[in-house]
Order: structure tokens, then sequence, then C-alpha cells
């Protein structure tokens, strides 16, 4: 491939044109700055460009800007030691130019670097040459289509962060076309859209995928795009019914919106929106943070899943702001009930860094690609024979949650049963199903939320429950409301201002006044694979530098593993833990 470098250092420029000659690249042209580098375009095309940023006359940003103009079709690797914000809105100014490759490599680089970097750029380069576009696509062609049953679905497995089991798939439409062979969405939606054929596009990939799930299994949740444009329609009753038709139940269903899909509301759309959650149908927004959604639209809009976008997770280990936002975006679910989901988890070591953060659900390439109907089959079974032996109950602890607001109580279930599996976690809302269900039904501990309603009333309630219940209750107060229980033996917690760590805190009071020996039984449960490992070698004596070694991770990593093992086990120091085995 014919590959430019634009480089004002000569030494580096040197140095890099050598690496690559050693990579087998032979056909390398140099250039000072911009202006040179505008003028030997002129001359010959380019697959790859490395930029420096800083360079006199004309700085690398002015020259790649101008370049989506001349070569829009070359490579782009921009190097720099400049600022990871520049270097970052850079690379988003080249995606935005349609470059079909861009990478950032920053200054220093090795020659390992260099060698993955010009693997993917080819890799890249080869793929995107092999799935050009159609020049058009008639209606009459997509009806075709329609009619001869080439739309089809793949689908993307989902599984749960905690256990790895497959719990779901993703729908996603391709198309089988006589000419250009199988299509991606990318290639066909916007014609398929001008050609006012979305609602049967949505309908069919429903249909198709709502029959294949129900015969493939009986628990497996299905996922499927749903556009505005449909919502403008009345599609609540046809989704209801293809749900009743293949006898799979609608609380398995969640249709996902992109968010500049929830921005468009319309009283249509609303009306589908209320209709499709009465029946239990879930609700997403689909690549959060990347959109025109508003913590206004989320508190208007009745959704249950929250998906964060795959753009903030392909370098979520090494970006700190993607790092932040991600946190950010899960914390924010987690408040609100909200299930969810992390997109695009390419590799191992990304799996294992969000793991521990708290999301549910993750999807990509590193559990499994998109699959057929019929490979999926052959993976499910697979995955299912690797399912833990399920808990016959005897060993689950049953916490009872007595809030006034349902989805305050929804969000503390879902961190609590997340956090620790064998948590059974029941909730209600009036103080009298309270009070029966304690009375009918056996509870290992019993949470009181005082910090909404009246808590002069939750603190009645309390007193109460004290004098039939025998087992832990922990009444959740804030500084204000905490000074109304000071004159009663009550067990009260100042709620955390984040609930994960409210979450936290029960699990350790809950620990420790269990029964270590039940607890033993457990610690697969109530610790993470990562975490389980950690501790097996604590209790061999190993410090945390061989435990780094042996595990392939950091030290700082083992440390936090470490204070998650002992505060999950109620514990201060590896002696405890010792004897927490023995």
């Amino acid at each position: 491939m014919n590959i430019l470098i634009v480089e004002d250092d000569v030494i580096q420029a040197t140095s890099l044109r050598l690496k690559l000659a050693e990579l087998g690249e032979h056909n390398i042209y140099m250039a000072r700055d911009g202006v040179s580098a505008l003028q030997i375009f002129k001359e010959r095309d380019f697959s790859l460009i490395f930029c420096d940023i800083h360079m006199p006359q004309m700085d690398g940003v002015t020259l790649l800007s101008t370049l989506c103009t001349e070569q829009p079709t070359a490579g782009v690797v921009i190097l720099s030691a400049a600022d990871d914000a520049v270097l970052e809105i850079t690379e988003n100014m080249c995606h935005l130019a349609g470059f079909p490759y861009v990478a950032v490599m920053s200054k220093p680089y090795s020659f390992l670097q260099l060698r993955q970097l010009m693997s993917d750029a080819d890799e890249i380069t080869v793929n995107k040459a092999d799935k050009t576009l159609p020049t058009s696509l008639s209606k009459e062609t997509i009806l075709e289509c329609f009619s001869q049953g080439r739309i089809f679905n793949y689908y993307q497995p989902q599984f749960d962060f905690k256990t790895g089991l497959m719990t779901g798939v993703e729908a996603l439409v391709r198309m089988d076309h006589p000419d250009y062979g199988r299509l991606s969405p990318d290639q066909f939606l916007d014609q398929v859209n001008a050609s006012g054929l979305m609602n049967d596009l949505f309908e069919t990939v429903l249909d198709k995928a709502v029959k294949a799930i129900a015969k493939l299994s009986p628990t497996l949740n299905l996922s499927v795009n749903i556009c505005q444009s449909n919502l403008q329609h009345q599609i609540a009753d046809r989704v209801i019914d293809i749900c009743k038709k293949y006898h799979f139940s609608t609380s398995r269903l969640t249709l996902e919106l992109t968010e500049s899909d929830v921005y468009n509301n319309s009283i249509t759309s609303l009306a589908n929106l209320a209709r499709l959650r009465m029946h239990g149908i879930g609700l997403s927004i689909d690549d959060f943070g990347t959109g025109y959604a508003s913590l206004n639209q989320l508190s208007k809009l009745p959704f249950t899943e929250l998906k964060v976008d795959r753009s903030f997770v392909s370098d979520i280990i090494y970006n700190y702001k993607h790092q932040q936002l991600t946190k950010m975006s899960l914390s924010l679910a987690q408040s609100l009930g909200m299930h969810c989901v992390i997109e695009g988890v390419e590799d191992a070591e990304t799996w294992e860094y969000l793991k521990p953060m708290g999301a549910e659900t993750c999807q990509g390439y590193y559990t499994s690609p998109p699959l057929s109907i019929s490979a999926l089959q052959d993976f499910y079974q697979r995955n299912r024979e690797h399912e833990l032996v399920a808990s016959d109950g005897d060993d689950d602890v049953n916490v009872l949650l007595i809030d006034t607001h349902e989805l305050s109580a929804l969000a503390l279930k879902r961190l609590l049963e997340k956090q620790a599996s064998y948590i059974k976690s029941h909730i209600t809302v009036i103080n009298e199903d309270a009070l029966s269900s304690i009375r009918h039904n056996p509870y290992d501990l019993v949470v009181i939320d005082a910090c909404s309603g009246n808590a002069l009333e939750q603190k009645n309630l309390a007193i109460s429950i004290k004098e039939l219940y025998q087992g832990m209750l922990i009444t959740l107060t804030n500084p204000l409301t905490n000074q109304i229980f000071e004159d009663c033996e009550l067990r009260t917690l100042i709620k955390a201002e984040l609930l994960n760590d409210t979450a936290e805190t029960i699990i350790e009071i809950l620990t420790k006044g269990q029964d270590t020996s039940g607890l033993k039984q457990n610690l697969h449960k109530i610790l993470s694979e990562q975490e389980y490992k950690v501790a097996q070698y604590l209790k061999k004596g190993l410090g945390n530098k061989a435990i780094a070694n042996e595990l392939n991770i950091n030290q700082k990593t083992v440390s936090t593993y470490k204070s998650r093992i002992f505060s999950k086990l109620g514990i201060v120091s590896t002696v405890e833990l010792v004897n927490f085995y023995n």
C-alpha cells in the first residue's frame, strides 16, 4: 500500500519509516508539513496517512480537515504527544469526515503497537472495500425481498455479568439481496425508510424473532429495535398480537429506541409506549449518551432499560472520560431501577473491568458475534450445559423492602440482588401489607425506608414489626429523620447519597449477622469469579505482588478486590479470611 508520513521531525519520521519497512511496507512517502503533503496528494493516491498534529505552516488538524475532500478513502493515523482531549476531538473529526480507518498512536509508541495498528488498518480497509454499498435499491426490489423471505434476522446473545449465562438476544435484521448478497442495516435501512416500508420491516423482524425465540427457549429474553416512525402508527396491538400468536410472554420482550427517536414524541407515540408498558413489554434507550435524550425525558417516559453505547466501552480501560461517563450512566440506571446493558464488550480485559461496576448484562464480540438462528440454537445449548446447578432455594436469603415509593424500592432490590445473588428481595408499599407479609412469610431481613413518606408513621411501623418479628430489622433514615428514631431501640442506617453504597452496607450487615457455616457454601455466590480467585490466593498466604503475577493484573487491582472481599464477608484481615474458610 502507499503510505504517507506527515511529520516535521526528521528523526521521528525516519524511525517510523524504518519500522514500517520491517513490517514489509516499502511504498512510503514523507512530507515535513501540511502544505507539502497537499502537494504530494495531487500526484498519487494513498491507502494510509500518518499525520502529526503540531507542525509548522499548516498543522495536522487543518490538513486532516482539508483531506476529507481530497482523499476520503485513505486511512488516518494521528501521531502526537498532544493533550488527550485534543487527540480525541481530532479523532472524532476524522470519523465524522468519513475516513475508512482512524486511529491514534500517542508518542512514544512501540513496534508492537505499530504492528497491531497496521494489521487492524489492513483488515478494516479490506472489509470496507468488500462492503461497497449498492448504488440503489428500488421499492420494487425491496418488496420482492419481503415477499421472497429475503429479510431475516441474526441474533446477538446477551449475557449476565455475574454468572456468564446467556439471558437474552437482540434481533439484528439482514437482507439477502439477489445481486449484492447479504446486506447489513446500514446498507438498506435508509432506502427502506424512503420507500415507506419501515412498518413492514419492523413487523417482519418482530414476527420472525418472536417465533424463533419462542421455539428456542421458554426463558430467553428478546430485544427488537423500533423507530419513531413505527410509533406514529397504532403499533401496540400488533406487537401484543404477535406475542400471543407464538405464546411468547410480553414480559420477555423489550423494544429498543435510539436516543434520537426518544427525543421526538407525539400523542400517538406516547399512547403506544403507555400501552406497551401496560402489557409488560420493556422499553429500552439504545446508544445512551450519543443522542438527544435528557433527564427530563427519562423522568417522563416509562423506560425500563438503558444501554450504554459501545463508543464509551471500546477504550474504557485507558480513557478516563469514558470511564466516568459509563459509571454515571450505570449509577443513573440503578437509581431509577432500570436494567442496564453494556454494548460493545470486545475482549476479556474490558469484561473484567466492567463486571464489578454493577451492570447486569453485556453484549459484544467477546461473548459472541451476531449468529444465525441455527448457530444460535447450538450456541445456546452449549451455554446452558455450563449453567450452575440451580439452587433449591434453601440457601436463599429473603429480604422484605418496605417503601412508600415503589421505584426507590425496586432500585434497591436490583442492587441487592446484583451484588449478592443469594438475596431474594420482596417489595411492599403499604404498611398493612407489610405486617401481613411478615406474619405469614419467613424473612431474614426487613428494611424500612423512612426517607420517603411520613417518617413518624414508618417509626410506628418499625415498632409494630419489632414486636412480632425476631429477625434483623433496619430502618433507612437521613440526618433529619434519624432524630425521630433516637428515643427507641431500633437499628437505623443513614441512607448514603449513592444507593449502591447503601446496598453494600446492608449486605455487609446481613453477612455479619448470618451463620458463617451457611455462607461458606455460598462463596461462589457472594464473590465474583475474580474475587474468589484472589480469596483463594490470600488464604494460601500470597502477597499482593504474587497474586498480581498469578492473575496477570496489577497490584492496585488486587488491593481493590481484597477490599471488596473483606467487605462482602464482613471481615477486616487475612487472618479472619483464613478462619472463615476453616
